[in-house]
């Protein structure tokens, strides 16, 4: 049984020094840099009514 307790109480230390470091790492900063890769494209809030067109267009040819 004190095999099993030290066994418990090293696994329990080992994922709250995991968690800690993963706090650290703030991977949340990571993941929002990685979604705006600066790849110019269409920005939806500020289209053209041709850009509109033609993609209203290929939908129609789609369907």
């Amino acid at each position: 049984m004190s095999k099993f307790l030290r066994t418990l109480l090293l696994t329990a230390a080992a994922t709250g020094a995991a968690a800690l470091v993963l706090r650290q790492l703030d991977l949340e900063a990571a993941r929002a840099e990685q979604a705006d890769p600066g790849i110019p494209g269409m920005d939806p809030d500020n289209m053209e009514e041709e850009d509109v067109a033609m993609l209203l267009d290929e939908l129609a040819s789609q369907l």
